[in-house]
């Protein structure tokens, strides 16, 4: 049994975040054109991956697509959503809706994988 123990616990965090560019929360558009819908994201190690959703009223989110950074390729949802396309530039995701029609007015996600890591360390000094 240790009679003098000091027990030290570190955590180190890389913190990630993802939001609306320029707090474009609210866009118009009329039918047929193409809209497009920013997120500027900043982190201290590169993503596993960025992804976009969309959610009707009462219903759950629904995956559209998925990019991983690095990557020209966009893994799409299937099945596909043909009108839409995503493009990673300049720290910012970008979800393009092609044609657009009212049966695509919907809350849309962007979200980025991890949004936070986190190590943890147990140190016993005897």
């Amino acid at each position: 049994m240790c009679k003098m123990c000091d027990f030290f616990f570190t955590e180190s965090c890389v913190s990630q975040s993802i939001g609306p560019l320029d707090n474009k929360v609210l866009i118009h558009a009329r039918e047929d054109e193409t809209v497009t819908l920013s997120c500027k994201y900043e982190y201290s190690t590169t993503p596993n991956s960025l992804q976009w959703y969309r959610q009707y009223t009462g219903s759950r989110p629904e995956y559209l697509l998925l990019k991983y950074p690095g990557s020209a390729d966009v893994t799409r949802a299937d099945p596909t959503f043909l009108r839409l396309d995503a493009t990673d530039n300049n720290n910012k995701w970008n979800l393009s809706i092609s044609s657009a029609a009212v049966s695509d007015s919907a809350l849309y996600y962007c979200a980025m994988q991890p949004t936070q890591h986190c190590t943890k360390t147990d140190y016993v000094m005897r």
